[in-house]
């Protein structure tokens, strides 16, 4: 039995819905980061390998999350439709990635950015986020002494981008051609994703259902809508980790 003892903030407090905090569809890490990032003003600028920077510099290597955990979790959230990733132009006309964090999960068609299947589907963000400061300073300078102060953190990010730019853009492309397989290919390929990584293959193939359970039912009864979802599944898992694709998975058979 849990006793529970809340006060009432009156200010620098975050409102969430209780949907959110018990999504079992995430572990409890992707809620945390979730709830980290809607806590955060809008143009914060953080990502998976950031968070996991702060973590270890301010509770140190053996506690702190390492980036492989936090990026899975970035994964967990973007497939769950928390977080909504999109491309847009930014300064001297290079694009860049920016991503939609929401506190309502969301399906095609009511947000910006690329699904896990490719699909792009426009809208805007709500961060749902509610917060004040006693002493007149807004977040983003209470925070400044904190996040702004590791200059570190923000070199590794800005390097950190335009890699990202390329990975995204290479994902998107194996996206389109993985569109364009038959079904004996797209099974092939998944066979050998079974065979190679059968645990993650399970959990890959579960999200899939899931998704096309929400999104598309009437898909479930179509063994390609699958197949091709769960394939695209493994493709982000990859693309996540930070590793190159495996040659054994983007080579598609013809």
């Amino acid at each position: 039995m849990l006793k529970i003892r809340r006060s009432r903030p009156v200010d620098n407090f975050t409102i969430l819905p209780n949907a959110l905090l018990r999504d079992d569809r995430l572990t409890y890490c992707a809620r945390g980061v979730l709830a980290e990032l809607l806590s955060r003003p809008s143009g914060w600028e953080t990502n998976a390998d950031a968070l996991s920077d702060r973590a270890r510099r301010h509770r140190g290597d053996v506690v702190g999350e390492g980036r492989r955990g936090l990026r899975s979790a970035f994964s967990e959230l973007e497939a769950a439709g928390y977080i909504v990733r999109r491309r847009e132009k930014g300064e001297r006309g290079r694009f860049v990635t920016v991503l939609e964090v929401f506190d309502i999960p969301q399906d095609r068609g009511t947000a910006g950015g690329t699904s896990v299947d490719g699909t792009s589907v426009g809208g805007t963000s709500a961060s749902g986020t509610s917060s004040g400061s006693s002493d007149g300073r807004s977040t983003e300078e209470e925070d400044a002494g904190d996040e702004h102060s590791s200059a570190l953190a923000a070199a590794r990010a800005g390097e950190a981008a335009s890699a990202q730019d390329r990975r995204q853009a290479e994902l998107d492309r194996l996206y389109a051609a993985a569109n364009d397989l038959d079904d004996d290919q797209v099974r092939r390929l998944l066979l050998q994703f079974e065979r190679k990584r059968p645990q993650v293959y399970r959990e890959k193939r579960q999200l899939a259902l899931e998704q096309l359970g929400r999104e598309e039912p009437q898909a479930l009864q179509s063994v390609r809508a699958v197949d091709l979802l769960s394939f695209k599944y493994a493709l982000m898992h990859y693309w996540s980790d930070g590793k190159p694709l495996p040659a054994w998975l983007t080579r598609f058979p013809r």
